[in-house]
């Protein structure tokens, strides 16, 4: 961590009560926009216009799709599905008139050796050049990883898990901006837009620095960082996470708030409080699952047959006044999904989360987050819509309470990948550090 900036710890109690202020903050914007013709959803965020900022490398692989058979609004009954779709997801379906109209159309499933682009054939031939090289010690950490995916096709599940993290579904750098929209039961609307860049110093596949990049004197396994764009009152905040390569080192966080103008070290404790401005994701928990694999005890409960966003369509989807945007018209397709348990062992607002895999990119498509008296909680469902390149992005992405009938929506209108992110964006290691980025998220 570079240490040329002034530097005090942070107690808990502020970080709360920036939050609320934010929350009232973003709470205000106004959120009328036209529909899209003749849909019952639309694009309703006054912070993005998509016809001048929506801008993608590489374009998408999957469009115009044809449907096989549909379920839900205007459809076929929902309960014919009910086997193929996870218990929460299934319940927002069924009930309209709380979440809004939602329909679940049936595409077919492209095969990934059929995908454009040269990402899945890189990460393959990683995988079969390592194969059986990567082990787990006895705290469960990975060593003598290189790159590919660890373990394919293992039924241990904190092998598992290592598989999802390591797939670098994102990409091993990543630029993306994206909007959150939170919407309350009573249909509020309230919106944030953001940057999020990603750095891998491990598993690499393009390049000249792979499997490795080199130097890494600190060990580091990746570094995320999330610029605050919008509203006007946090433009400039930046959050700055340093992952180790080590099973007893807990991740470094820092926060750079503008109205204090100063840089504050966040207790990585606090793993499980909620994102800012009401979002009903937290730290652990984003994409499904964003721990220390080692931090949290895995079963694994086999496999199920389900409706996936597995080739999705790009099209950013939201509704208005109703909380389940996102996910309101959108491709699934079929896939045997590989399912895994994860219970905390630190401290945790949940007691258990179950996540639902792709079998070979251990992508994330659905998670079920349960509360401390064991009842469903927090369903995640992530559309991943394929590009050209061979790299995917949960292009939409919906969090839902189910407990309160509350929503966080992310929407992708920005999207950098792998090479693209280094010479088009500047995601590099000197990225990654609090000047640079300070700068980049234009903070005071």
């Amino acid at each position: 961590m570079n240490r040329h900036y002034h530097i005090n710890k942070i107690k808990p109690i502020l970080i709360t009560m920036f939050f609320l202020q934010l929350f009232v903050l973003i709470n205000c914007i106004d959120t009328n926009a036209d529909d899209y013709p003749d849909k019952w959803y639309g694009w309703h965020c006054p912070l993005v216009d998509l016809n001048k900022e929506q801008n993608y490398y590489s374009p998408f692989a999957f469009v115009n799709q044809n449907i096989i058979n549909a379920w839900g609004y205007k459809a076929k009954p929902v309960e014919e599905i009910k086997d193929l779709l996870p218990e929460g997801f299934y319940n927002i379906i069924k009930d309209p008139e709380s979440w809004g109209p939602i329909r679940v159309n049936e595409t077919e499933y492209i095969p990934k050796e059929q995908w454009p682009g040269e990402r899945i054939k890189l990460r393959q031939e990683a995988t079969n050049k390592y194969a059986g090289t990567a082990r787990l010690d006895g705290k469960g950490h990975i060593r003598d990883y290189k790159s590919g995916i660890p373990f394919p096709g293992s039924e241990n599940p904190i092998e598992i898990c290592w598989n999802m993290l390591k797939a670098m579904n994102w990409g091993q750098e990543m630029w993306t901006d994206f909007v959150t929209a939170i919407v309350g039961k009573k249909g509020d609307m309230r919106f944030s837009k953001t940057s999020l860049l990603n750095f891998c110093y491990k598993g690499r596949i393009f390049g000249d620095n792979i499997p490795s990049y080199n130097p890494n004197p600190n060990n580091y396994d990746f570094l995320t960082a999330y610029l605050f764009r919008e509203p006007s009152d946090i433009r400039g905040m930046v959050n700055l996470n340093y992952r180790y390569d080590d099973p007893d080192k807990d991740d470094d966080s820092w926060m750079y708030i503008t109205a204090l103008r100063r840089v504050r070290r966040m207790s990585t404790a606090q793993r499980w409080d909620k994102l800012p401005g009401g979002n009903d994701i937290s730290y652990d928990n984003a994409t499904g699952f964003y721990g220390k694999p080692t931090n949290y005890a895995w079963r694994y409960l086999g496999r199920k047959l389900l409706l996936v966003g597995h080739n999705t369509s790009p099209e950013l989807q939201m509704l208005k006044s109703k909380p389940a945007g996102g996910v309101n018209d959108k491709e699934y397709q079929r896939v045997n999904t590989v399912v895994i348990e994860y219970t905390p062992k630190i401290t945790a607002t949940i007691s258990k989360g179950v996540l639902y895999l792709d079998p070979e990119s251990y992508a994330c498509y659905y998670c079920d987050n349960y509360d401390k008296k064991g009842r469903l909680w927090i369903v995640f469902n992530q559309m991943w819509a394929p590009h050209k390149d061979g790299n995917i992005n949960p292009q939409n992405y919906l969090t839902a309470d189910v407990q309160r009938t509350h929503t966080s929506s992310n929407y992708t209108y920005t999207l950098w990948q792998d090479t693209p992110a280094v010479t088009e964006k500047g995601v590099t290691p000197e990225c990654m550090i609090m000047e640079s980025l300070r700068n980049l998220g234009g903070g005071r």
